[in-house]
């Protein structure tokens, strides 16, 4: 008995050993064992750090960052997958966002993280060729789309908090508030009736969800059989069949139109237009305008909506600033009405979204690329296939950037910046010390029409509706973590009433 038990010790011993020689020989570890570590740097102890990393990322991404010696130019964060290797100094950011896109890619960094080749079909989309669209056309017709973004938020608005009489009513902000941004968007996305059919943005809606779930169930599965995996478990290829059957028709119809009046046809003022003629250029079929819709939403639904319930939440626990910022918006529509010079000038709104995002973000991490060459950045060795992103935490909270108030929200922090230095600092500005959109010539492209409907949405909350926390304590409720995302507590309630206008 005795010697078997020994030979069992001796066999998992043996078993460990080989573990970790593999994990050494051929991890990740060993090919950046050159970077300093924020946490154990040792192939099998590294994933205790992930442990700890994953329990309270913000937190532990700060202690680290504290210890990290003078003169580090890059660190690395564990995973669980993979590490993640951060810039440490302003050289490094600046060679991160200035790195040529053969050197590291964004592209690929999506492929991998939401396994996007299965979930949003980057094989077929990902050249990104939509992308210029937001860029140019969305972003020139901001002005003319105002008219629109504005009926649509107050038809959004009154259907999902509808309110009679002069009483309280209480509501569950965070679904609501995912329709009336999944509405608004679409409003500029796909236009009228479209936009406001309840089951097409609940099947967009439940779209965005079924990529991070299959990019877990994927991530977790052994790629050999991730193809056969996503064939038997996915839910997005019937979500593609249902969201074809709303755009088909419509695809169809405009095709019709513009070949019946030639030289007279208008094109329809949205992105689904754009989209159609940029099929057409490319030689794309339906398909890939269909797949191109259904990317875009998810990637204008979530993340305004999140940073709105974040700003939204911000102000209900600091109603010292409602006056404030509702004398703003009076002023500016009463010399400018519902129009994108009003929407520019409102800027304490401004300045009370971006120190919001700055405070109230929803990662520790953004802006990942993926090195597809071995290449030095700023002085420094990094090997093909690492994956590069910056530390959000250390950028909004930096001491020596921020001030001695950085942890304190202050709406008027970057009216006061912009006075002092001359340079433009709204929301839709990105830098080495503001992240929320992103990072270099790959920020958001969307931010522009996002500041826009955050300020809206927020405009007419202020002017319609009386609003305070659905509990005793006013006070934020503390948002949800899952490792190294953030979320605004889901469970919050609103009371909500119609106010009486002056």
């Amino acid at each position: 008995m005795l010697e078997a038990l020994r030979g069992l010790a001796t066999a998992a011993l043996l078993a460990a050993a080989t573990v970790y020689f593999l994990a050494w020989r051929f991890g990740e570890s060993r090919r950046l064992a050159h970077i300093y570590s924020l946490g154990f740097s040792d192939p099998v102890l590294s994933y205790w750090s992930a442990f700890l990393m994953q329990i309270d990322s913000k937190r532990y991404i700060q202690k680290q960052w504290e210890r990290v010696p003078p003169g580090t130019k890059w660190v690395k964060l564990p995973g669980f997958i993979r590490w993640y290797v951060l810039p440490f100094g302003t050289e490094e950011f600046q060679a991160l966002t200035r790195a040529s896109d053969d050197i590291v890619s964004s592209t690929e960094a999506v492929n991998e993280y939401l396994h996007a080749r299965h979930t949003l079909r980057n094989d077929i989309i990902g050249d990104g060729i939509q992308v210029p669209l937001i860029n140019t056309e969305l972003t020139r017709s901001l002005g003319e789309l105002v008219p629109e973004v504005n009926e649509e938020a107050l038809a959004a608005l009154d259907e999902m908090f509808p309110l009679q009489g002069n009483e309280w009513k209480s509501f569950l902000v965070s679904p609501a508030l995912l329709q009336i941004f999944a509405k608004v968007a679409n409003r500029v996305l796909v236009g009228l009736p479209l936009c406001r059919d309840a089951s097409y943005i609940k099947t967009n809606v439940d779209f965005a969800v079924n990529v991070i779930v299959m990019s877990f169930v994927l991530c977790a599965t052994p790629p050999p059989l991730r193809d056969l995996v996503d064939r038997l478990v996915s839910p997005i290829p019937k979500k593609f069949e249902r969201i074809r059957g709303y755009l088909q028709p419509i695809i169809d119809a405009r095709r019709a139109e513009k070949e019946k009046l030639g030289a007279e046809y208008e094109p329809h003022p949205d992105m689904l237009s754009w989209l159609i003629d940029l099929a057409e250029q490319h030689g794309r079929d339906d398909r890939d305008i269909i797949l191109r819709m259904m990317s875009t939403n998810f990637g204008v639904i979530h993340t305004a909506s999140m940073n709105f319930q974040h700003a939204f939440y911000s102000l209900l626990s600091m109603p010292q600033y409602m006056e404030e910022l509702r004398a703003e918006v009076v002023q500016c529509i009463d010399e400018h009405g519902w129009s994108k010079t009003a929407v520019d000038n409102m800027k304490l709104m401004d300045g009370f979204i971006k120190e919001s995002q700055r405070l109230n973000i929803i990662g520790i991490i953004i802006g990942n690329r993926i090195a597809t060459k071995d290449c030095t950045l700023a002085g420094v060795f990094i090997p093909k296939g690492t994956m590069l992103t910056a530390n959000v935490v250390e950028a909004h909270n930096s001491r020596d950037f921020w001030g001695s108030t950085v942890d304190e929200f202050d709406p008027y922090r970057y009216i006061r910046m912009e006075k002092e230095t001359g340079k433009k600092l709204g929301i839709v500005t990105t830098s080495a010390n503001s992240l929320s959109f992103g990072l270099g010539r790959h920020s958001c492209p969307g931010r522009f029409f996002a500041a826009q409907e955050l300020k809206l949405l927020m405009a007419h909350l202020l002017l319609d509706y009386e609003m305070k926390f659905d509990k005793k304590e006013q006070s934020r409720p503390k948002d949800v973590w899952f490792g190294m995302s953030c979320m605004p507590n889901p469970n919050t309630r609103v009371l909500l009433r119609k106010r009486v206008k002056a």
